[in-house]
C-alpha cells in the first residue's frame, strides 16, 4: 500500500482514452486533475493519453493487474502531447506492416485498425474469425518488429443468458389470481358477472384459476342467477 492510500489522499478519475473512446476509473494522487485535462495513464494496454471526465475521492473502482492498480501517472506535458502526435503519424505504416504479417501467417482474424500508444506499443483492433490464441501472435510481432502488440477484439459481445421463469410459489398454481395469469381475467369476469358473492374454490391456490377454481366461481355465479 502506498503512502497516498495510507494517508487517505488518493482520488479516482473517470477517464476517456483510446480510439474506441473507452471510459474507466483510474487511481490518482491528490490534488486530482480536473475535467478536460489531458493525462498520461497506465492502462491494461500500456501507457497512453487520456482525457479526465470527472474526479472523486477514491472508492477502489480502478482495475489492476499483476503490476498494480491502473492509474493516472501525471498531467500530460508538451512532450507527451508530441509523443501522442508521433504515435498517430505511425498508424498508416504500422497498419500496412501488421496486415502483411497477418496475411503471411494466415491467422483467423481480420485486421480492422491499429492504434500506436504513447509507449509506441500497438493495439491491433481485430475481428476474430475463429479461435485464436494471442500468445503466438504477440510472439511473432515481437520477433519481426521493434514494438509489442496487444489484440483487442471488435466482435459482438455474447448475448446474456435468458433469465429463467420464476418458480410458482408454494400452494399456488402459477397461473391464477395470485400470479396475474390469463385465468385471473377469467376469474375476475366470473366474479363481475355474479349477482352476489361467489364461493371460494377448494383448489390448490384458493384464488380461482383455470385448474383449481374458476369453474367453481362460474358455477357459483350461475347458481345465484
Amino acid at each position: 500500500m502506498d503512502a497516498g492510500t495510507e494517508s487517505g489522499t488518493m482520488a479516482e478519475c473517470l477517464v476517456r482514452y483510446g480510439l474506441a473512446g473507452r471510459v474507466s476509473w483510474f487511481a490518482a494522487d491528490e490534488p486530482a486533475p480536473g475535467r478536460g485535462e489531458a493525462v498520461v495513464l497506465r492502462t491494461p494496454r500500456g501507457m497512453e493519453l487520456g482525457e479526465v471526465l470527472k474526479a472523486e475521492p477514491s472508492k477502489a473502482r480502478a482495475g489492476e493487474d499483476s503490476v498494480g492498480v491502473f492509474r493516472v501517472l501525471r498531467p500530460a506535458d508538451p512532450a507527451d502531447l508530441e509523443r501522442a502526435a508521433e504515435a498517430g503519424r505511425l498508424r498508416d505504416a504500422r497498419f500496412d506492416l501488421c496486415r502483411r504479417i497477418v496475411d503471411e501467417e494466415g491467422w483467423p482474424l481480420e485486421l480492422v485498425d491499429v492504434e500506436p500508444l504513447l509507449d509506441l506499443s500497438t493495439v491491433l483492433h481485430v475481428l476474430p474469425l475463429g479461435d485464436l490464441d494471442p500468445a503466438p501472435v504477440r510472439a511473432r510481432f515481437r520477433v519481426s518488429c521493434d514494438f509489442d502488440v496487444h489484440l483487442e477484439s471488435l466482435g459482438d459481445e455474447p448475448e446474456p443468458e435468458p433469465e429463467p421463469a420464476p418458480a410458482p410459489a408454494a400452494g399456488r398454481c402459477g397461473d391464477c389470481d395470485c400470479g396475474g395469469g390469463p385465468c385471473s381475467r377469467k376469474a375476475a369476469k366470473a366474479r363481475a358477472d355474479a349477482p352476489g358473492p361467489t364461493p371460494k374454490p377448494a383448489g390448490g391456490c384458493g384464488s380461482g384459476c383455470s385448474s383449481c377454481g374458476v369453474a367453481a366461481l362460474r358455477a357459483g355465479a350461475r347458481s345465484g342467477r
